[in-house]
């Protein structure tokens, strides 16, 4: 009950956000030309998706794994290459739920429910959901959806946001409710422009599809087998249908569309086919992972069988059953070629197991086939720390924040390293990490106090008061 009161009232934020009088005074629309900065600033869309993301952080949705974060973020950035916005900051992140939705927050924040990856049959299907939504905030349609409506359309844009949230509570019939409910209060000419806008990202969705690699074909094949099986099996799981409506004619519009385009034989690239089971494992839990891998092994039915194998390791793993689980990811690695999250898989056995020496030892053997992989540093770094041995790990901390200084988990490791033994370099470190994820006022809270804290380290310092002038300045702190 408390996780759903915490929606609710986002949801209530939301919509005196979005119904905040100045914007919509009725004698003071914009023109269609600058109807979306007009009805709501970028600065405003950059406010609200956080403002969610956070939310949805606090609430332990988002699943924090840095392999997953980074092959989403490589995988959208490669996409939204394609819409040449150079001053949007794409967020991409999953959410442990097993329905099969994605949704496109404010300020390009967008995110995938893990049942949509385990749903899809590609990696191409895959890229083109997201395609689709980078293509509903390059447009600026949540902006847009006011244009010539004021507050009607924001109370069904509230609506459709709080259906995104509330499905991740249990009761999917609630999420339904509400989505419903917003659509209800628009009027035909509103619901118009909503079918015009997913015509729209599916037209640029699909040409930021085709700029990365991936075959046109994908997109309107997805939809229609998602259309298809839902008529057979409406059990609430396909919350992409009821937030992104399909019809017959737009499949067939997207089908005729993609016959423009070359075909492309792409096969899937192995982070998808890992990074697919490492999701799945965070959706069904350890043992009903393991039945599952169990019985796609004996029948045969898997996208690939190294993948599999490799999913069924780290179901092992979580189970503690550290040998059974070193022999399927040997069984893994004899099916697939050499892949950081196979070496990493191997260091997390030998670490969960308590040989600390052993898992260091395959974290630094795999960081030389492999020298840029972040969750091989994070795991290296979070093992020696663990080892209690923290001047080891700050030199490979420095090292790290040298090729990735905005990577958050560094700097929370940083602030581990240090304790509380040093005051300043651990709240600034852990204010650096929270000035990279956009939570501005928490990071201006660890600023202040490394401001207050002993130590003569002058560059530290002025870096901490540069942060917090920038900070006062372009993020001020809301009135209690």
């Amino acid at each position: 009950m408390k996780r759903y009161s915490r929606r609710t009232l986002l949801v209530a934020s939301l919509l005196a956000t979005l119904a905040a009088p100045p914007l919509f005074a009725a004698n003071d629309l914009p023109n269609l030309g600058t109807v979306a900065e007009s009805a709501l600033s970028q600065a405003e869309e950059n406010r609200i998706g956080r403002d969610i993301l956070r939310s949805l952080r606090g609430d332990g949705d988002v699943i924090d794994d840095a392999e997953i974060n980074a092959y989403l973020a490589d995988l959208g950035g490669r996409l939204a290459a394609g819409a040449q916005l150079p001053g949007m900051r794409f967020a991409f992140f999953a959410v442990n739920d097993r329905s099969i939705n994605a949704f496109a927050l404010p300020g390009g924040v967008i995110g995938v429910h893990s049942g949509l990856l385990l749903a899809t049959q590609s990696e191409g299907e895959l890229a083109s959901v997201l395609a689709h939504e980078i293509a509903h905030v390059s447009q600026r349609h949540l902006a847009r959806m006011q244009e010539g409506e004021g507050s009607r359309h924001l109370l069904m844009l509230a609506a459709i946001l709080a259906g995104v949230l509330a499905s991740n509570a249990s009761n999917g019939d609630v999420s339904a409710g509400m989505v419903n409910a917003g659509v209800g209060l628009a009027a035909s000419r509103q619901l118009a422009y909503s079918r015009d806008f997913e015509r729209e990202a599916d037209r640029i969705g699909m040409q930021y599809l085709t700029a990365a690699g991936f075959d046109a074909r994908s997109m309107a094949g997805f939809f229609d087998r998602l259309q298809q099986t839902h008529r057979h099996n409406d059990n609430n799981a396909f919350g992409f249908l009821r937030t992104h409506p399909l019809t017959g004619e737009r499949i067939s519009e997207a089908q005729d569309r993609a016959q423009a385009y070359p075909l492309r034989m792409r096969a899937d690239s192995q982070d998808f086919l890992l990074m697919r089971e490492k999701l799945r494992l965070a959706t069904l839990g350890a043992a009903e992972a393991e039945r599952h891998y169990r019985i796609a092994l004996a029948a045969g039915r898997f996208l690939q069988p190294g993948a599999t194998y490799y999913g069924l390791a780290r179901a092992l793993l979580q189970l503690g059953r550290y040998d059974e689980a070193q022999q399927a990811l040997a069984s893994a690695q004899r099916q697939l070629p050499p892949h950081p999250s196979l070496l990493l898989l191997g260091g997390d056995i030998q670490r969960a197991a308590a040989n600390l020496d052993g898992a260091l030892a395959r974290y630094e053997q795999a960081l030389q086939q492999f020298p840029s992989n972040d969750a091989l540093w994070l795991a290296r770094i979070d093992t020696l720390l663990q080892a209690r041995r923290s001047a080891e790990a700050r030199q490979q901390i420095e090292l790290a924040l040298k090729r990735a200084p905005d990577n958050a988990a560094l700097w929370r490791l940083a602030a581990r390293s240090y304790g509380e033994g040093d005051a300043l370099r651990y709240h600034a470190a852990l204010g650096h990490a929270f000035y990279i994820e956009q939570e501005f006022e928490s990071a201006r809270i660890q600023y202040q106090l490394a401001s207050r804290a002993g130590g003569d380290d002058f560059y530290l310092r002025s870096t901490v008061e540069a942060r917090l002038r920038e900070i006062d300045t372009q993020h001020p702190a809301k009135p209690r």
